[in-house]
């Protein structure tokens, strides 16, 4: 891995609310729609983190109808590194479930 390589790696992980989106990510593929809920966050503001694990090569989008379903790249040659760094962290406290206990429906439109 070249240094400039270890730094684009570095500081797309190296952001808190990207850590958070990479944990989401260890568990399930997810929508822009599904993490606006999770993170409270703006669909911009989220899709602004993505384009920056996505130049990392951290992230894979899918098209599936209008919608994007991002994911883990597993075949990035730092994949089990960024799955120990993750594992080191708590686990978030807002999921998907804990959202439809609330009464919260995610909807993506």
């Amino acid at each position: 891995m070249e240094y400039s390589q270890m730094e684009l790696y570095l500081k797309a992980i190296g952001d808190h609310n990207r850590m958070l989106i990479l944990k989401y990510l260890m568990k399930e593929a997810l929508c822009i729609c599904e993490f606006t809920e999770l993170l409270d966050m703006t669909q911009p503001a989220i899709s602004q983190h993505m384009r920056k694990l996505k130049a990392a090569e951290l992230v894979m989008e899918e098209k599936r109808s209008r919608w994007t379903i991002w994911s883990l790249n597993t075949r990035h040659p730092q994949y089990p590194i960024l799955l120990h760094l993750l594992s080191l962290l708590p686990e978030p406290e807002r999921t998907i479930e804990s959202l439809a206990a609330e009464g919260k429906k995610v909807i993506c439109e």
